[in-house]
């Protein structure tokens, strides 16, 4: 139960990120993401040192899995959106963090509740399905048909064979991709 919960707050952090990035001006989302970034880290390092920062420890108690880093998860994201953003245009960023937010949540849901079929460590066959199912769907009111399943299909095969924090190559792995779509 704690997972779903803690997947469905990543799906919706997600969205409002993806929102913000996507109708903002490209400079203010990156100041803003860029203090995101830098008052996350401070706020993990002082939940680290054993202070109790209102509000904030009791959501990292409540959401995150035993790591030596409170917080590891949100700050790799908020690294990954703010990078993303910079290198990228607002558009191909807010597309990344959407299929991150999306496929990654979903996978972790359905795979936790539904999965039978192991596809790769401890990743189903059934919750990969559903990701990338549920991000081409996501991403059909924004992009042709064929990019929104070409870069579904991206970002699950990161979300599934990333050798290090998927919300990290997640968004980069669609951008990426994205970007190389245009001289196709």
């Amino acid at each position: 139960m704690r997972e779903i919960f803690r997947k469905t707050s990543h799906m919706a952090f997600g969205l409002l990120i993806t929102a913000f990035i996507f109708l903002s001006p490209h400079d203010l989302a990156v100041q803003v993401m860029t203090a995101v970034v830098f008052v996350s880290v401070a706020i993990a390092d002082a939940i680290s040192k054993g202070y109790n920062i209102p509000l904030f420890s009791a959501i990292v108690n409540r959401m995150e899995r035993d790591v030596n880093v409170p917080g590891k998860g949100a700050i790799v994201f908020f690294i990954s959106a703010l990078l993303c953003t910079v290198i990228f245009s607002n558009d191909y960023a807010a597309i990344a963090i959407l299929v991150l937010s999306v496929t990654d949540g979903i996978s972790t849901i359905v795979g936790t509740k539904a999965g039978r079929h192991r596809l790769y460590k401890k990743k189903s066959w059934e919750g990969t399905a559903a990701g990338l199912i549920a991000g081409f769907i996501v991403l059909l009111p924004f992009l042709t048909p064929a990019t929104a399943v070409i870069l579904a299909i991206a970002g699950s095969a990161a979300e599934l064979l990333s050798p290090i924090d998927d919300n990290l190559t997640v968004p980069f792995v669609v951008c990426i991709v994205l970007y190389a779509l245009q001289f196709i």
